[in-house]
């Protein structure tokens, strides 16, 4: 029998962000992480675009940005162990959500003013200031555009990497295993049980599973709506030249963004189902992106008519089923020390920093110290009120 003031189940950036945030305030004990795959070969962080934006219609979306913006900035110096900085690299490029009709442009419009009032400096503009600012995308479907110039992305592996070595530095533990069951005796989780045999017991568990997360609380007898949902990716070179872009949204989900001297992006699926699918240059995704997102990315930026495609790849958001915006805190009406964060749909790396801290206050502090993000509990499941991102997401 192993034993811990608190295990964290997933090590992944959201996990380990947690880790960090709890080893750091000092009151937390014994913090260990289990982690079924020490590589992160198939976690989603890894996979993922590393952005992080302001462009949210939810203010308290908006604030975990806002916190995130400066701590990634501050990363390399902060989460230095020995002299070792982890190297994220943080490209101050901005971001772009595009507009193709009235309606978005209406939606677009009302988040620029929830944006501006808490304090980000976000830009409209018309298709043609938009293709005047940067010259290689088209105009000729653009009805608004929202540039968020303090906006950029990070690589998204080295943050990962980071929390997880600053973490140990600070006495958190990560043990390599694969939870396949809990033991729940009344109001409490009592035991974790692993594919190894080994058991843990713990004052209080964190699922910090991502796409995992609706398999790991239903361990717990919990049901929460959280899924893995595939999303493929691709990194092509362009035949011509292109000045330096944002990150570029539009309301057909195509994402773009630089990465060396190519770019990658996509657009989801919209009839896919949730669960894990790994053969993203196969089966349902073989021509996907000839059919569907080249056209996407030839419309927005005509000279990616010119292109050629490197590499395919893919991986899984933790989707909320429900309203596609996170789930945070106690996840069940009668277990008292099992907490959840999860569901990020797409937002986890950069709202990673905010929820660790946010984890941190709720556990150690009893509630919310920082930003109050109560809206976005179990409550709002229980109570059938989603609480979605409204528009480009």
């Amino acid at each position: 029998m192993n034993r811990a003031d608190i295990v964290i189940i997933g090590g992944a950036i959201t996990g380990s962000a947690a880790a960090y945030f709890l080893a750091r305030d000092g009151r937390a004990g014994r913090v260990v992480v289990i982690e079924a795959d020490s590589t992160y070969e198939r976690a989603t962080t890894p996979q993922a675009a590393g952005g992080i934006r302001q462009l949210f219609s939810r203010t308290e979306n908006i604030a975990m940005s806002q916190f995130g913006l400066p701590f990634y900035q501050s990363f390399d110096e902060d989460m230095a162990v020995d002299g070792e900085t982890p190297g994220v690299n943080f490209r101050f490029k901005g971001y772009l959500f595009v507009a193709t009709s009235d309606s978005e442009a209406e939606l677009m419009r009302a988040n620029a003013d929830v944006q501006t009032a808490a304090g980000a400096n976000v830009e409209l503009m018309d298709g043609a200031a938009m293709q005047e600012r940067f010259p290689s995308m088209s105009a000729d479907d653009v009805t608004l555009a929202c540039y968020s110039g303090d906006d950029g992305w990070i690589e998204q592996t080295a943050a990962l990497w980071g929390f997880c070595k600053k973490a140990v530095s600070l006495g958190a533990e990560y043990v390599q295993g694969r939870v396949v069951s809990m033991d729940v005796d009344g109001p409490a989780v009592r035991r974790l049980h692993l594919e190894s045999g080994d058991i843990w017991e713990a004052d209080v568990v964190i699922n910090a599973g991502g796409p995992w997360a609706g398999e790991v609380a239903a361990m717990a007898g919990v049901d929460v709506p959280v899924a893995p949902m595939s999303r493929a990716a691709y990194f092509w070179r362009c035949a011509e030249p292109v000045e330096d872009l944002p990150l570029i949204k539009d309301d057909h989900k195509l994402f773009i963004r630089a990465e060396g001297d190519g770019f990658i992006g996509g657009a989801p699926t919209f009839d896919i189902k949730p669960g894990f699918n790994w053969d993203f240059d196969r089966g349902y995704f073989a021509d996907y992106f000839e059919t569907t997102v080249w056209p996407l990315l030839a419309q927005r930026v005509p000279k990616f008519e010119r292109i050629k495609l490197e590499r395919t790849w893919g991986g899984h958001y933790s989707e909320n089923l429900f309203d596609a915006n996170m789930i945070i805190g106690r996840i069940s009406k009668s277990i008292e020390n099992l907490y959840m964060a999860a569901g990020f749909s797409g937002h986890g790396i950069m709202h990673a920093p905010a929820v660790g801290r946010a984890l941190t206050e709720l556990i150690l502090d009893g509630g919310y110290q920082s930003i109050d993000l109560t809206r976005l509990g179990m409550q709002r499941v229980w109570d059938d009120t989603p609480y979605p991102e409204i528009g480009i997401k």
